[in-house]
């Protein structure tokens, strides 16, 4: 049989189901499948179970100068976005407190690590954190060396299982 039967379905919810009257006769030798999902970044990637990070600053002569805590909003982020976000909540940091904490982000494009620079000691093993998103381990990362590389890749993507 070549019959030819297109669904779309929208919605701004993480479960997406139809009911199609009357029911779709799928023969033996049929076949289903899922032509195309598009999400214009309508999944939220950060929310309050992965958006918070510490960095503790540090002086010249290594004295500790207090903690920089960050908490990103719930929505949809690229490694820019949340660059963007963290930079803006350590500026904030510094003209509060006069210190001069710096941070970036980047990523490489072709194995999709992420790479951060910090003058401070990036508090990853913290409950609710950014980490896993960014592909690094839960652990402190010291500003001895110039840049960590993240040791998976970042995983932006919080879609992890279609049903059709």
């Amino acid at each position: 049989m070549n019959e030819s039967i297109t669904l779309s379905i929208t919605g701004n919810e993480t479960t997406l189901s139809s009911n199609y009257f009357p029911p779709l006769n799928v023969y033996e030798d049929s076949e289903i499948a899922l032509l195309c999902l598009q999400t214009f970044n309508s999944f939220p990637n950060i929310n309050s179970s992965n958006n918070k990070l510490a960095v503790k600053v540090m002086s010249n002569n290594n004295n500790d100068e207090g903690i920089c805590y960050i908490a990103l909003k719930t929505g949809c982020y690229e490694i820019t976005d949340i660059d963007r976000q963290i930079k803006k909540q350590i500026n904030s940091y510094n003209e509060k407190y006069g210190t001069t904490l710096k941070f970036d982000i980047s990523i490489d494009h072709n194995d999709f690590r992420s790479y951060i620079k910090c003058n401070g000691i990036i508090m990853f093993d913290m409950v609710n954190g950014i980490a896993p998103i960014l592909g690094f381990e839960k652990r402190d990362y010291f500003p001895e060396y110039e840049t960590h590389r993240s040791e998976k890749a970042v995983n932006l993507n919080t879609i992890n299982s279609i049903k059709v």
